[in-house]
């Protein structure tokens, strides 16, 4: 499966709207010097747990706050 594909499936499988997930992981991919077309699986879990994290330091936050 190349990168691309790759990606896409990572996309569909988190349930959550599309656009704004292919926005914050293409944000994390460029911030690594990764493009989407040589995305290999090491690179997905590295660019998935990195976006977890920071979800779940945004929620952590906005609990916080309220």
């Amino acid at each position: 499966m190349d990168g691309r594909a790759l990606f896409e499936v990572l996309i569909a499988s988190t349930g959550l709207p599309p656009g704004p997930v292919e926005r914050e992981m293409n944000r994390i991919l460029a911030a690594r010097g990764l493009s989407v077309e040589a995305l290999t699986m090491d690179d997905l879990r590295e660019v998935l747990a990195v976006y977890l994290q920071e979800t779940l330091l945004e929620a952590k936050a906005a609990l916080a706050d309220s």
